[in-house]
């Protein structure tokens, strides 16, 4: 397809659409308010974001536009799927590393191994560098390898919202707080699970 930059809500948007139809496929195509809860995760997410229903709304119809969901009426509240893999030529290794960069932002090879086990993975570390390979070449590049910057090993980030918008989590301190670390993603994770549950009960 024709070169492209996306706003950041509009990649958060297409991100989580691709992210919960490999992760949940049971609630695939996704309404509105279950597709703004999957965006506004705490866990899993870089940046996080607070996004109103309007926001989501927004992005979908532009996104439409240009060819990136679908929108699927019949049902009591309309549902999205995207449309993202097609149009944008990927198959599940590219498709899984470049959406765990929209959504978690810059990653090495490591992390990019243990973020895309809910998006078609894990994957093996040289099928990863193959795709990171892959989505650097194109005519439009789609990731970029950034310098080490304080983090253990070579980042790349994905290019879809442009250089400007390149949004490097900070390196970590130390292993001390590791534990606690991982029991507030856990809790975290919980939080979001249970605001979609109660989103999908609102929308029945």
């Amino acid at each position: 397809m024709s070169e492209l930059t996306l706003t950041p809500v509009q990649a958060r948007v297409i991100g989580a659409l691709v992210e919960k139809s490999l992760s949940t496929p049971q609630y695939y195509p996704m309404t509105v308010n279950g597709l703004m809860a999957a965006c506004n995760q705490k866990n899993c997410r870089h940046p996080v974001m607070s996004l109103r229903e309007g926001e989501v709304g927004s992005a979908l119809l532009d996104l439409l536009e240009l060819d990136l969901v679908a929108e699927e009426v019949g049902a009591r509240a309309p549902r999205w799927r995207h449309r993202f893999k097609h149009q944008f030529l990927l198959n599940e290794t590219t498709l899984g590393v470049l959406v765990a960069l929209m959504l978690r932002g810059p990653q090495t090879v490591a992390e990019l191994r243990s973020n895309t086990s809910n998006l078609g993975g894990p994957f093996e570390p040289e099928a990863i560098a193959a795709a990171l390979e892959d989505l650097a070449d194109r005519g439009q590049p789609l990731v970029k390898r950034l310098g080490e910057g304080g983090h253990k090993g070579t980042r790349y980030a994905h290019l879809l919202c442009g250089e400007d918008a390149i949004v490097e989590p900070a390196a970590s301190g130390g292993r001390g707080g590791e534990g606690s670390a991982s029991r507030l993603d856990a809790l975290e994770a919980r939080v979001a699970e249970l605001e979609a549950q109660i989103a999908r009960l609102l929308e029945n």
